[in-house]
């Protein structure tokens, strides 16, 4: 499933080389798709895959948790436009 995260970035020095670090080296279950940014960035989103968002949230929660609060839920894809596809086969991500 594809879960949004919106950051409300209270260290944004901290929060974006955290992310840079733990970005390189995700977990087998959960894969990043795009980092948006705001141009003073106190705030981002950004687009995962997961089994679930409350995968995403830990993570974030985990490695990001002192430099932002970190908000995840589930995308209604059948409501959306503009996403990417994905695929996926019993409980591994594509």
């Amino acid at each position: 499933m594809l879960v949004i995260a919106h950051h409300n970035i209270s260290d944004p020095e901290g929060f974006w080389a955290a992310a840079e670090n733990v970005s390189k080296n995700l977990p087998g279950n959960l894969k990043l798709h795009g980092v948006y940014p705001a141009m003073d960035a106190k705030t981002g989103t950004c687009l995962w895959e997961a089994e679930n968002a409350q995968d995403v949230q830990q993570f974030l929660d985990t490695n990001a948790g002192q430099y932002a609060n970190n908000f995840c839920y589930e995308v209604n894809v059948e409501k959306s436009m503009g996403l990417p596809k994905i695929q996926q086969a019993e409980g591994n991500l594509s």
